[in-house]
């Protein structure tokens, strides 16, 4: 009898293993830092705890699960956004600018969004970008280039996803060259799909039974972004404020697939703007923490994954000007972006045309501390002359860089500012260095050890229990 007793006692227990071990992600995380590099991570966290004094700033360094990524596209070693991002979108390799399709464009890629609105969850799609751009475009749309805005608006009203947020469309009434072109808000009207500037109003749409909301920011930056954290106002929408309202919309008991990205942090890497990325990457990880508030409800049914699609800029905290010292605390002089001391500068020309290099310094100094908290050399003074003298006497003397103009007074004080710091920069492009990724939640040893970007996304369905 006491044998029988404990072999039904074995069984139970068993059951009850097994059914734990079958417990899988209900709520699923997923957030990509674009261009963010080990580095980019580092900075921050450097900075916020050096500067800020704040060692709660970067909390998804201090995840159970960290590991690295591989980003290599199917034909080039250093990838972009749109090949990237459908390798973690779907978990297959393609070519460069492509999008939801095979690298030779035939055949058609479905993400993991896609499974998870199949499979009964509701699905958020975020970026502090236009919703239009590469990344989130990996996770609805099906383009051969990724430049085809208008063509993937035209599939995000296909999807049938329940809530998108960003800073808006890059082409929402067709391109330049299609004066028939439908707009993208009256023929999502006409496909139930709802869009506003408001975030008061999502509340109302949510209660009036909406199938789909489109928020875009109601004060965007250029390129219909969200603004850098580092140029943002009180009244300005953030990540964190968009990544809070998509809980909101979309919790519910089956369950949801959620893309958060920081897509700015991949601009100002662009842009060698250290200040900038170090504050886009603080906005990212404080979008990261509203997930996390939600993770210490739902512990046993959630995952978090923190990655990029790609490291940008080859950036470095050393640099041989300084050697073995760093410089970090003068970054906190940067008051704006890269892009907004452009538009200071170039209202700055405009409006004092016979401006001397002593008025110039007092703009600087007031925008980035040079000549002012960060002390400059006579060779310093010299390159800002040179700059000064070239913007002065040439009208087009400003420059297109990879998502916004610059100038050559922004472009000196900026590199000022880094070099001067320690941080050094070896592209203005995107390099092929492994990214991190990060994990938390149901499912997180699945993220260990080194993986490629492919495996991911597999990974996230299998913690869900979503077949491939």
């Amino acid at each position: 009898m006491k044998g029988r007793n404990l072999f039904i006692i074995l069984i139970v227990l068993l059951l009850a293993s097994c059914g734990k071990q079958e417990q899988k992600a209900k709520y699923v995380f997923f957030f990509i830092g674009d261009g963010m590099g080990v580095s980019h991570v580092t900075l921050a966290k450097l900075y916020a705890d050096s500067v800020l004094h704040d060692s709660t700033a970067m909390s998804f360094t201090n995840f159970p699960v960290s590991s690295f990524s591989t980003t290599y596209a199917h034909n080039r070693y250093i990838t972009c956004s749109a090949a990237a991002g459908t390798a973690l979108s779907t978990g297959v390799k393609t070519s460069i600018n492509t999008i939801g399709l095979t690298y030779d464009r035939v055949d058609t890629l479905y993400s993991i969004a896609k499974k998870f609105k199949e499979a009964g969850r509701k699905v958020a799609i975020l970026t502090s970008v236009s919703i239009d751009h590469a990344t989130p475009a990996a996770f609805y749309a099906h383009v051969g280039s990724r430049s085809s805005y208008y063509g993937i608006a035209m599939q995000l009203l296909k999807s049938n996803y329940d809530f998108f947020a960003s800073g808006g469309f890059l082409e929402p009434y067709g391109s330049k060259s299609d004066s028939n072109a439908v707009s993208v808000y009256d023929l999502g009207k006409v496909n139930g799909y709802q869009f506003t500037s408001s975030l008061t109003a999502v509340d109302s749409l949510v209660a009036v039974g909406a199938k789909s909301i489109v928020y875009s920011a109601p004060n965007p930056a250029p390129r219909s972004t969200l603004q850098y954290e580092i140029d943002r106002c009180e009244s300005d929408i953030s990540l964190a404020d968009i990544t809070r309202k998509a809980i909101e919309v979309v919790d519910n008991p089956n369950g949801f697939f959620m893309m958060v990205e920081g897509g700015k942090i991949d601009w100002a890497a662009h842009d060698n703007d250290a200040a900038t990325v170090i504050h886009d990457v603080l906005a990212f990880a404080r979008a990261i923490d509203v997930a996390l508030e939600f993770y210490k409800k739902h512990s046993n049914e959630t995952l978090i994954i923190v990655t990029a699609d790609h490291e940008t800029g080859g950036l470095s905290i050393g640099n041989k000007e300084n050697k073995y010292d760093v410089h970090i605390n003068l970054l906190k002089y940067q008051k704006v972006s890269k892009e907004r001391l452009h538009k200071l500068v170039s209202e700055f020309k405009e409006n004092n045309p016979e401006a001397k290099f002593d008025d110039l310094l007092k703009l600087l100094a007031e925008n980035t501390g040079l000549s002012q908290e960060i002390e400059l050399t006579a060779s310093d003074v010299q390159m800002l002359k040179e700059a000064y003298n070239t913007a002065f006497t040439n009208v087009k003397s400003a420059e297109k860089t990879t998502y916004s103009e610059t100038d050559p007074i922004s472009k000196v004080a900026i590199q000022l500012v880094n070099s001067k710091a320690a941080i050094g920069w070896t592209s203005g492009s995107h390099t092929g260095q492994p990214v991190p990724v990060f994990a938390i939640g149901n499912g997180q040893e699945l993220f260990i050890p080194l993986l490629d970007n492919t495996e991911i996304p597999k990974n996230i369905l299998s913690a869900s229990g979503i077949v491939y």
